[in-house]
């Protein structure tokens, strides 16, 4: 019996030793595993805040392509109202000065100048067409009244000349006559105010009061 004691004695260390080595590699494996959990979890997570960092700086990115064209288009808007708004106001005044000089007309050039002023106004109206698109409607309308008021001013011009050159014209026809111009004449320079006053509105142009002048004309300038 004693002859066996050692064999004994050695199977019982190597299953101690065959448990001890199972046990280990069952702990072991679940230390590799809560890693790999662990590792995992960390991964999904620098994904996730990678993903939404990407995803915001993408909407940044948009936002500010957003905005930006927004501001050209905006610009644009504003430039391209602008000019139409000072074409006009600009051929109304071109077309004021001629009726000032009006005294030099004769009488065999009524009807050509008359024809030639409002081909310059008819001129104008396109003009007068993309500010309704582009601009509120007062703009436009403001510068209908404006063309309005001009023709009405050339035709006084055209009869005050007519008058002035007929012989048998009264005094009393002609100073009446002349009123009616000066007042047709200041009609035209407070709708041309009235045009610039409405652009000013629209596109939020600010103008000191010390930049007026009482004698100068009326001109839209930029913000």
């Amino acid at each position: 019996m004693t002859q066996w004691l050692p064999l004994l004695a050695s199977l019982v260390v190597a299953v101690a030793a065959l448990v001890g080595v199972l046990v280990n590699n069952r702990t072991n494996r679940a230390a590799v595993n809560a890693a790999d959990e662990r590792s995992r979890v960390t991964l999904d997570a620098a994904d996730e805040r990678s993903r939404v960092t990407l995803d915001a700086a993408q909407r940044n990115v948009e936002l500010t392509n957003t905005a930006a064209g927004r501001r050209e288009h905006d610009m644009w808007r504003r430039e391209s109202v602008l000019a139409a708004a000072s074409s006009v106001v600009s051929t109304s005044a071109d077309v004021r000065r001629q009726l000032l000089a009006c005294d030099r007309w004769d009488v065999d050039e009524l009807d050509p100048i008359s024809q030639d002023v409002l081909q310059t106004i008819s001129a104008a109206r396109e003009f007068i067409s993309s500010l309704r698109v582009l601009a509120h409607r007062r703009v436009p309308n403001r510068c209908e009244d404006l063309m309005r008021t001009l023709t009405a001013a050339l035709n006084i011009t055209v009869q005050r000349r007519r008058i002035e050159l007929d012989s048998e014209a009264t005094g009393e026809e002609i100073a009446e006559i002349q009123a009616l111009w000066s007042r047709a004449i200041e009609n035209t320079v407070e709708e041309e105010r009235s045009v610039i006053n409405a652009t000013r509105v629209d596109l939020e142009i600010k103008i000191s009061a010390d930049l007026h002048s009482p004698t100068s004309e009326p001109t839209l300038a930029r913000a």
